[in-house]
């Protein structure tokens, strides 16, 4: 009986990521190590008190972000429910008092005054850049993987992995 419900709550798990995933547009996907270390190499350079990661999934790089930088506050940001609740379980499982995390859009949050931190799908950065014009948002904006249409990057940093992902670092 017990291997029933477990299977039915894994169905359940399952189905709400497929949903997720068909509204958003994007599965959940987490940085590797590799690019995670360049990352927070990159936000070394920031002088924002604050850094925001767009669409966390389940929390891997917010929480590897607010461990190496404890004197910052990391906001993160995720609108699929399962993602969201295992990166809430994560947090204070390992007791990351510095991270805050949100199941909310972070295209209707005021993301001034923050470093931006983001791996979105070429659709999500479309919206991202869109937001940025409008509401004249001028930050640094460290993207893994996926570059903007329209801002030209400062530079682009490929990782010593597998598929030499391209990090793109931009300053608006």
């Amino acid at each position: 009986m017990f291997e029933l419900y477990l299977l039915i709550f894994l169905l359940i798990i399952i189905v709400s990521i497929m949903i997720d995933t068909l509204k958003i547009g994007i599965s959940p996907m987490p940085s590797n190590k590799s690019t995670a270390i360049e990352i927070v190499e990159l936000l070394k350079k920031s002088e924002n008190e604050t850094i925001i990661d767009l669409g966390s999934g389940f929390g891997n790089l917010a929480i590897f972000i607010a461990s190496n930088f404890p004197n910052k506050k990391v906001i993160a940001y995720e609108l699929s429910f399962v993602p969201y609740i295992i990166s809430v379980i994560l947090k204070k499982v390992l007791k990351v008092n510095n991270l805050e995390i949100y199941k909310k859009d972070f295209l209707k949050e005021d993301l001034s005054n923050a470093t931006l931190v983001c791996y979105l799908f070429p659709k999500g950065m479309e919206k991202l850049e869109d937001k940025l014009f409008d509401d004249s948002i001028n930050t640094t904006i460290i993207s893994s993987t996926f570059a903007f249409r329209h801002i030209k990057e400062r530079k682009i940093i490929n990782v010593d992995d597998i598929y030499k992902t391209p990090i793109y670092y931009y300053q608006t």
